[in-house]
């Protein structure tokens, strides 16, 4: 049994672990103190809502005489100071409360063992210019082919489904991906021990699989249908089957990686297969417990749409005010994780977290604003 009062307790202990470590410059004698910007955040992180939006309300919910048709001065003053912030301060910040939340995690036992990681691209859509600085040219989706562009490592693991690391991305050719998963894998290193990396079709890529071998990582991708998988599909009369494969890149730089090919039906469409490269030992029985590992752990519940739901909104072009809202939401899921891996044993239904979203929301923003 999970009482409510312990609950909200660890949540607000959780807050209180993220606001000691962040700082807004903000000058003893500014008209708003830090503590309000936390509230601001805070609210629109929970409720994905625009900081002038949620400041509006706290100045409410405080009987402040504010105009409703201008812009919140205390989101005015909020953005002022992101703005300010350089990048590097900002991700100093934000590994202080990584470092912090992995070691109250480790009291709890978290990491006793090897962990499978999933890699993931966190496209925040742009809806601004093409010359924005930090801004990355994405796959057209809901009327912009613009983002601001985060590569994600999580836990896949049910119980510590943490985000180890995080780094935004300006770019998304093979270079930069491959310098960028070098940092995250070495960031990662630093709190667990790896089993296995999931990626998506996204990482189906001769660089990226190379860059893989060279950290000396297990991993499993989904394969698309490209010519060659075609080709290996039309050479095999069965339906499931595992096969040496060679990953092929024909532009400069050219190259060539080894893989094992595993193929079985997809679970969905029929005449249709579901195909993975992997450099795990692989014979033709565990082909479809593979498949079946591959879609338990990475589509019960990815990074990229759990951080979504902390994320708040905005419209601001300015890097630092972007980086630091989406590390916010990351530092906020994990403390959220944290909660539940503390409750984990207390639950009477294990097939579901300790504590829901909205209930940590509803813990976390229940001191009064007056």
């Amino acid at each position: 049994m999970i009482h409510a009062t312990e609950a909200k307790q660890l949540s607000r202990a959780a807050s209180r672990l993220l606001f000691t470590h962040l700082d807004f410059a903000t000058k003893p004698n500014g008209q708003y103190p830090s503590e309000d910007f936390q509230k601001v955040l805070a609210r629109s992180s929970f409720d994905g809502e625009f900081v002038h939006t949620t400041a509006k309300e706290l100045q409410l919910a405080r009987n402040e005489d504010i105009d409703l048709q201008q812009r919140s001065p205390l989101a005015k003053s909020l953005l002022y100071h992101l703005r300010g912030l350089s990048p590097d301060a900002i991700n100093a910040q934000f590994d202080g409360v990584r470092t912090a939340t992995f070691a109250h995690a480790r009291r709890q036992r978290a990491f006793t063992r090897r962990v499978d990681v999933a890699l993931d691209i966190h496209e925040w859509l742009y809806y601004g210019s093409d010359d924005t600085p930090h801004v990355c040219a994405v796959n057209p989706d809901r009327g912009t082919n613009l983002a601001y562009a985060f590569v994600t490592l999580c836990i896949v693991d049910p119980a510590v489904r943490f985000t180890l690391a995080s780094e935004s991305v300006e770019a998304n050719d093979s270079r930069t991906l491959r310098e960028s998963i070098r940092r995250l894998i070495g960031t990662a290193r630093e709190f667990v021990e790896i089993n296995r990396v999931y990626c998506d079709r996204g990482f189906y890529r001769v660089p990226l699989v190379e860059t893989f071998v060279e950290l000396d990582l297990e991993f499993v991708v989904r394969a698309p249908q490209t010519v060659g998988v075609k080709r290996a599909l039309d050479a095999h009369d069965t339906s499931s089957f595992v096969t040496d494969y060679e990953m092929v890149r024909k532009n400069p730089p050219t190259g060539r990686v080894p893989v094992t090919l595993v193929v079985v039906p997809h679970r969905t469409r029929d005449d249709d297969s579901f195909c993975l490269v992997t450099n795990c030992a692989v014979s033709k029985d565990a082909a479809e417990p593979l498949a079946e590992a591959y879609r338990r752990r990475w589509g019960i519940e990815t990074s990229y749409r759990k951080i979504g739901e902390f994320l708040p909104r905005t419209s601001s072009p300015t890097f630092a005010v972007r980086l630091f809202e989406f590390l916010f939401a990351v530092a906020m899921y994990n403390l959220w994780i944290l909660v539940c891996l503390f409750l984990a044993e207390q639950r009477e239904f294990t097939d579901r977290p300790a504590v829901s979203t909205a209930l940590f929301r509803l813990f976390v923003l229940s001191v009064p604003d007056g």
